[in-house]
């Protein structure tokens, strides 16, 4: 059986990606079509000739999820796309969904991580993965070996990466190579003869000193090919290890980044006496969803709208410390946090996130453990036993 036909004037997105089947070790090929109008995704088996899923409404999957390199998941089954099925997407996408890498620097992102995120995003740059790392002496020189040294003096971003843990961002965006190199090189002789023009927002991000010279960039399609896969696909130990001491779990839920919200959220933590001391982004697998809500399960009503909220798309994991070490974190940053439910929250306490971020018990903006004896194993799960 063949893919339905489409109407010519119905506009659709079409992309060939891969699932990788465990129990009999083989990846699968697939063809999915995204109709933009209803929010619909129909799913055909290239091996067995077969519509596998039938045009079906996804109201979690937007547009925005749609673009090669990304992940999503359908019905619980996780789907890498890994190429354009047409010519008609690859035209309409691929100038849109460019690739860059970015590597924030510990003296910057502590003090102007939400803002530098607020700026990317409101700009129509979106973070596809993010990963908190702690380089060594080894890795550093590994990752510095053969970069062009007009982007950056080796030596000096050396003692830069070895004074603290880094950030390095996968960013997706209209010609983000281009507009990151213009954002470091800002105010700069270089900027008179570049083509791009720096949109408002990131002008006013780049006014900051501390904020241009806080980022490494990729200044060329190869070079983010070679950094993306040293940070996000090696095979070396490089995240940033947990504390596990008096610290507790933050998840900003799929919705609130697909919102645009990333920033702004990042942004009130550390502005209310808390820091991040461990950081990934991830796609969860239904079933992962479906083991670190079990508590939920038979509890709440809301448990399986939950599952599926949260393997709706990627979300940020970050372990989360007061920055008063003579607070008990976890409780600080579950009243930060505010109740599950936005709208008691906004009627009981509305400077908190929930109330600030929240939409419904389920797109309540941020998931934090509930009970002080968990967080060590909320915090494994997340950073050590979830791929």
């Amino acid at each position: 059986m063949k893919p339905a036909a489409i109407p010519a004037n119905e506009r659709r997105l079409a992309f060939l990606a891969e699932w990788f089947h465990t129990e009999a070790g083989i990846i699968r090929t697939f063809l999915i079509t995204y109709y933009v109008a209803d929010k619909a995704v129909e799913v055909f088996d290239q091996r067995n000739k077969r519509t596998f899923l039938r045009r079906t409404k996804i109201p979690e999957l937007t547009q925005r999820d749609f673009f090669v390199g990304s992940k999503i998941n359908v019905f619980g089954r996780q789907f890498d796309i890994v190429d354009y099925a047409d010519d008609t997407t690859r035209t309409n996408l691929a100038k849109y969904r460019k690739k860059g890498f970015v590597l924030l620097k510990n003296s910057m992102w502590t003090k102007h991580l939400g803002k530098f995120l607020k700026a990317l995003i409101d700009n129509k740059i979106n973070i596809n993965h993010g990963l908190m790392v702690d380089l060594t002496p080894k890795m550093a020189t590994q990752f510095l070996s053969g970069k062009d040294k007009t982007n950056v003096s080796s030596s000096v971003l050396m003692n830069e990466l070895l004074a603290g843990p880094a950030i390095s961002l996968e960013l997706i965006g209209d010609n983000v190579v281009e507009i990151m190199k213009a954002c470091a090189n800002y105010k700069s002789p270089d900027m008179e003869t570049s083509n791009v023009k720096l949109p408002p927002g990131l002008e006013e991000l780049c006014e900051c000193e501390e904020i241009r010279y806080g980022f490494y960039y990729s200044d060329s399609d190869n070079d983010v090919v070679m950094d993306l896969q040293f940070f996000f696909d090696a095979s070396h130990s490089i995240i940033k290890e947990c504390q596990f001491q008096n610290t507790t779990l933050a998840i900003i839920k799929p919705h609130s980044i697909k919102d645009g919200l990333l920033g702004h959220i990042v942004s009130e933590i550390l502005a209310n006496g808390f820091r991040v001391t461990a950081m990934r982004m991830i796609l969860m697998a239904r079933i992962n969803c479906e083991e670190f809500y079990e508590v939920y399960r038979g509890v709440l009503p809301e448990y399986i709208p939950m599952v599926a909220q949260l393997a709706s798309g990627v979300c940020m994991c970050m372990e989360i410390a007061s920055v008063d070490s003579d607070k008990q974190s976890h409780k600080e940053f579950r009243n930060f946090c505010g109740p599950m439910d936005p709208e008691i929250a906004k009627l009981l306490r509305p400077h908190t996130l929930r109330a600030k971020f929240g939409k419904s018990k389920v797109q309540n903006a941020i998931h934090c453990t509930d009970l002080p004896d968990d967080c060590n194993l909320e915090l494994q799960y997340m950073f050590k036993i979830v791929e």
